[in-house]
């Protein structure tokens, strides 16, 4: 047994305990409690973390890690489509074990428990980094391009995982510009068969509304050069309607960054149930606007955060998502409440709130440091 002293342990965003005291055992939070009555009866030895606050390890909702080794590459701030220029003329599929490691270590630094990565090239090479530093995770196998699947083809990296490594395994779709309709479909028929959440981009900048509108646009005359077949026909609806329309969207569903929404579409998301993964510094990063933060959370939304990838974003810290948006809320958001963006939600959503989420008797053992500024 261990035991650990804050001053400040948020063990739920609503109950938080001044001069806190925590028992780990067997990798699970034994008891917690205030410091004056829980030490009474303990007579081991006590980690004194000093004047922080801490709560249960984070999640981040959304990554991907095996493009670490682009850091810095692209450019920033110009829009979607000349950051995707910048992207595909690197080496995005030479996954570098140092990179990879560097970037695994972002993440236990900020007090990561969990991670949810988007990978197609190199789901191995991921998942075995994430296991030495000890990060809980899912791997989302992404489908991209326009073959039609009537079942799932998997990529040829899958094969190098291992059995356990597919506990991990979620289909995930890329992007309603990028990935066959049908295929989709088969991907999210393939999660919701298994137990598996379905990730995917969605509505993440103008480009991809304008396509799906009319096919018209700047993004669109990139993707017939390289990804859209001849024959494609634009749906003529927003991407929230066509996800919905292609029968995307319920409480298994996470659909990542939701920048380009109506208000009609938040309360079709609303409606279906499915999450949202914010990437706030992600897109401020690209130059595709901000997400309606207040008007999802105020439609009831399980909102949740992520930070994208080293290729559109300056670090892997969570945490720095958070301090972004409390900052630019202009005090709209509070602090419980984004909190539980980082810890209950993602929990909820990924079916681990007996074990993650808060720091009470019976979770897994661990927590996040929260950093100078935030909250209390």
């Amino acid at each position: 047994m261990k035991a650990i002293r804050a001053r400040t342990v948020v063990m739920t965003p609503e109950k938080v305990l001044d001069d806190g005291f925590i028992i780990f055992e067997d990798g699970r939070i034994k008891d917690v409690g205030p410091w004056r009555e829980l030490s009474r009866s303990w007579s081991g030895p006590v980690e004194d973390l000093g004047e922080v606050t801490i709560c249960a390890g984070v999640f981040n909702m959304h990554a991907h890690l095996e493009l670490s080794h682009l850091h810095g590459q692209t450019v920033s701030g110009q829009g979607f489509t000349q950051w995707v220029k910048s992207l595909i003329a690197l080496p995005m599929q030479d996954v570098e074990a140092k990179a990879l490691d560097v970037a695994v270590a972002q993440l236990t630094d900020s007090g990561t428990a969990w991670v949810l990565d988007i990978t197609s090239r190199n789901p191995a090479a991921v998942g075995n980094a994430l296991e030495r530093a000890g990060v809980g995770y899912g791997l989302g196998v992404e489908f991209f391009g326009f073959q039609t699947a009537d079942d799932l083809v998997w990529p040829e990296s899958t094969k190098e995982l291992s059995e356990d490594q597919w506990r991990h395994v979620s289909a995930a779709g890329h992007a309603l510009y990028s990935t066959h309709p049908e295929t989709l479909r088969a991907a999210k028929a393939w999660c919701t068969a298994n137990g598996r959440v379905f990730p995917m981009h969605l509505a993440e900048h103008t480009g991809e509304t304008e396509l799906l509108a009319d096919g018209g646009g700047e993004f669109a005359d990139l993707l017939r050069v390289r990804v859209l077949p001849d024959d494609f026909i634009a749906p003529g609806c927003g991407p929230v309607e066509y996800a919905d329309r292609l029968g995307l969207l319920d409480e298994g569903t996470l659909a990542v960054h939701c920048v380009q929404v109506s208000e009609a579409d938040i309360q079709r998301l609303a409606e279906r149930g499915a999450s949202v993964c914010l990437c706030p510094r992600s897109n401020q990063f690209i130059g595709v606007g901000r997400a309606p933060w207040k008007a999802m959370q105020d439609a009831g939304l399980n909102l949740c955060l992520g930070t994208d990838s080293l290729s559109s974003n300056h670090d892997l810290n969570v945490w720095n998502e958070a301090a972004y948006i409390l900052e630019e809320s202009g005090g709209e958001l509070d602090f419980s409440e984004v909190l539980r963006w980082l810890t209950v939600n993602p929990a909820r959503f990924l079916g681990l709130e007996n074990t993650h989420g808060t720091l009470e008797s019976g979770k897994v053992a661990g927590y996040s440091i929260v950093p100078d500024g935030i909250g209390r």
